[in-house]
């Protein structure tokens, strides 16, 4: 009986760490994505991977990953000429994203004009926008 205890125990113990939402985070991250051509094709798209409003109807190459455990979410697209006005206003309090990506620009530079829009932080670079949420 004692051996079977001393077996059984750190077997247990194994399955009550490795069975929690860690685990099937590492197995499988709570991250969605999507990838657009346009804007008009992400219609009708899933909440944690639709665009939001300020995105451009003339916008392409659209990219966005959303964290679902915390709805911190990353977006980038391009758009066909440099914008007329910022996206948003001035931020209250600015920003850095929490996820990356591949496609995601390599660092946002610490005076970079970063506007808000609702929830979003919105960094442009020439014909290239790039927004994240908190």
């Amino acid at each position: 009986m004692k051996r079977r205890l001393l077996v059984a125990a750190p077997i247990l113990a194994m399955t009550a760490l490795l069975s929690g939402c860690t685990l099937a985070n590492a197995i499988n991250p709570p991250i969605e994505s999507a990838i657009y051509a346009t804007q008009p094709e992400a219609a009708g798209a899933k909440s944690t991977v639709a665009l939001p409003d300020f995105v451009q109807a003339d916008a392409t190459t659209i990219r966005i990953k959303t964290d679902t455990a915390d709805d911190t979410k990353i977006l980038g697209y391009s758009i066909p000429a440099p914008l007329a006005a910022p996206i948003g206003e001035a931020c209250a309090s600015a920003s850095s994203p929490a996820l990356d990506d591949t496609w995601w620009v390599e660092s946002i530079p610490t005076d970079a004009a970063i506007t808000c829009s609702g929830t979003w932080h919105v960094y442009v670079v020439g014909q290239t926008i790039y927004a994240w949420t908190p």
